[in-house]
């Protein structure tokens, strides 16, 4: 089990307090791909530039990223996944950045962390112009299925999910997905709803939100 080294409070506090400013602004895009020859090739789709404006940022930043282990690995048997997560960061534009290639999956390193405190957040496109991407299958998920999340250390948290729900772009809940928890919570993001073929997007973001089991 990872443990920080004595003193890393205070930085830890530092570098949480400076990532939940950062939701401020954030604008969820995670795996929101242009369907097949929706839109041109260098105009991957975005979520609204304010669409998280709105949104109230986090009480308590300390709680975003706690204690855990880094996640390496991801395994969803109900939709046959089992994969390497890569690392996912702030872009400059202050959204959260999405995989390059469609068939990864991400771990956004400025949220939460398996085993510790808050919401580890992992996002993959749904889909792109020649097929289905990772999370292609994330809307077959259901209320009890299972996600193994393996970490840097060797261990698996498991998690159950409770509810598998899609959210307007422009009424993004970015608190509740991405925002301050007391306990060990798991996000899983990507495109949902109608696909605007007349700005190459999906309308909405599908979130996946898991517990602990145990």
């Amino acid at each position: 089990m990872h443990r920080d080294p004595v003193g890393a409070p205070t930085r830890r506090t530092r570098r949480a307090a400076v990532l939940a400013g950062a939701l401020i602004s954030l604008a969820v895009l995670a795996g929101c791909a242009p369907a097949p020859a929706a839109a041109p090739p260098d105009a991957p789709a975005a979520a609204p530039p304010n669409a998280a404006s709105s949104v109230p940022p986090t009480t308590d930043p300390q709680v975003v990223q706690g204690l855990g282990a880094v996640p390496t690995r991801v395994a969803i048997p109900a939709i046959e996944l089992d994969q390497p997560l890569i690392d996912l960061g702030i872009a400059p534009d202050g959204r959260m950045e999405v995989p390059v290639d469609f068939d990864d999956v991400g771990w956004f390193t400025g949220g939460g962390r398996p085993g510790g405190r808050g919401p580890t957040v992992l996002a993959a496109h749904v889909d792109s112009r020649v097929g289905p991407a990772a999370f292609a299958r994330l809307a077959e998920l259901g209320v009890g299925d299972e996600v193994a999340v393996r970490d840097v250390d060797g261990g698996t948290t498991r998690y159950s999910v409770t509810e598998v729900a899609d959210f307007a772009k422009d009424d993004f809940p970015t608190a509740r997905v991405f925002g301050a928890q007391p306990t060990d919570q798991l996000r899983l993001i990507t495109c949902g709803g109608v696909f605007d073929r007349s700005v190459g997007h999906y309308e909405d973001n599908r979130v996946v939100f898991a517990e602990p089991v145990g």
